[in-house]
C-alpha cells in the first residue's frame, strides 16, 4: 500500500539524513567545527541547539524520504527496471533538494545553515539522495 512505502520512504529518509549527519560533521571537523556545532547550525532557532538540530533534520530527512518513496513507488510502477537506477533518482533528488536550500529556502531564513560551505553541503545532499535511493531501489515493486 502506499502507507507502507510512506513508511519505507520516511525510514530510509532518516538513514539517508544520518548518513548526511556523519559526511557535515566530519567536513566541519576539516573546517575545525566541531560535531555539536555543526549540528546546532540546523537549530531553526539559531541557538546552536545540537540535540534540537539533530533531531530535527532526522524528522525533515524522513518527511522528504516519504515523498521521495511515493514519487519513486509511482515511477517503478510504470518502469519495473528502474529499480536499479535508484541511487541515481535519489542522487537527483538530493541535489535538487540542496539547489531548493541553498538558492531559495536559507537565504531568507537567516540560517545558520548558511554557515556551512557550500561544497559540503551539497555533498551530503548528495549522500542523503543516494542513500535514500539505493535503500528505496532495494524494495520489490509491488
Amino acid at each position: 500500500t502506499i502507507g507502507d512505502v510512506a513508511v519505507d520512504g520516511l525510514l530510509a529518509g532518516m538513514a539517508g539524513g544520518l548518513a548526511m549527519g556523519v559526511v557535515l560533521v566530519l567536513f566541519g571537523l576539516l573546517d575545525d567545527t566541531g560535531p555539536l556545532e555543526t549540528l546546532g547550525r540546523f537549530d531553526p532557532a539559531n541557538g546552536g541547539s545540537a540535540a534540537i538540530g539533530g533531531l530535527l533534520h532526522l524528522a525533515v530527512s524522513g518527511i522528504y524520504g516519504a515523498f521521495f518513496a511515493i514519487g519513486y513507488h509511482i515511477l517503478s510502477r510504470r518502469w519495473p527496471g528502474i529499480n536499479r537506477y535508484g541511487w541515481l533518482l535519489g542522487a537527483i533528488f538530493g541535489v535538487g533538494l540542496w539547489l531548493a536550500a541553498q538558492y531559495i529556502l536559507l537565504p531568507g531564513l537567516n540560517s545558520a545553515l548558511t554557515d556551512l560551505a557550500p561544497s559540503f553541503f551539497a555533498l551530503g545532499h548528495l549522500v542523503y539522495g543516494v542513500v535514500i535511493g539505493y535503500l528505496m531501489g532495494k524494495r520489490p515493486v509491488n
